[in-house]
């Protein structure tokens, strides 16, 4: 397949959380789209944490976007200066859950809206998880950890409770990869 072309690109908003821009482009076809959007948030990373029970370490958090609370494995973004896929989800985990492990795979990244957005998310398997600390949330979170049977969550994938794309293929991953 060919490229498209770009004619014209304008930056529409630039802050810490988003950059949206607006390009002027031509498709091979030569179909004319002058308002075309990319939208460039941080890139994250996300585990899928199971205990030595084979339970896995979920959260619940009111997500504004969707006025719902959502179940999801625990995730953040990268900070200013992390480059590092792995450091953020070993930061994520404890932060959010009070977990660590000492027992990591990764799972490779998702592509969250390949149509609009730039990020992706960097999928990890953490085995034997324990609990190590207390959660240390940011301002603006308010997280109820569950833990549950590793077969509920794949089940609740299924039924589209855990609905969230990145949380949904992690766990879909490890459940093929321990053959659940």
């Amino acid at each position: 397949m060919s490229k498209w072309k770009t004619n014209n690109s304008n930056l529409i908003i630039d802050s810490d959380w988003v950059k949206v821009r607006k390009d002027n482009v031509t498709l091979p076809n030569g179909c004319n789209i002058d308002d075309f959007y990319v939208i460039t948030i941080k890139n994250a990373s996300a585990v899928v944490a199971l205990d030595k029970d084979r339970n896995i370490i979920l959260k619940k958090e009111y997500r504004y976007t969707y006025d719902s609370e959502l179940v999801e494995i625990p995730a953040g973004v990268f900070n200013k200066d992390e480059t590092d896929s792995l450091d953020v989800a070993k930061r994520e985990l404890l932060e959010e859950t009070g977990y660590c492990s000492d027992n990591w795979l990764y799972l490779g990244a998702t592509i969250e809206s390949s149509a609009k957005f730039t990020n992706h998310i960097h999928l990890y398997f953490a085995d034997n998880c324990y609990r190590a600390a207390e959660q240390k949330l940011d301002e603006s979170e308010q997280i109820e950890i569950l833990k549950i049977p590793f077969s509920k969550a794949i089940d609740m994938v299924m039924r589209n409770e855990i609905c969230c794309n990145s949380s949904a293929n992690a766990i879909l991953k490890v459940a093929r990869m321990l053959r659940f």
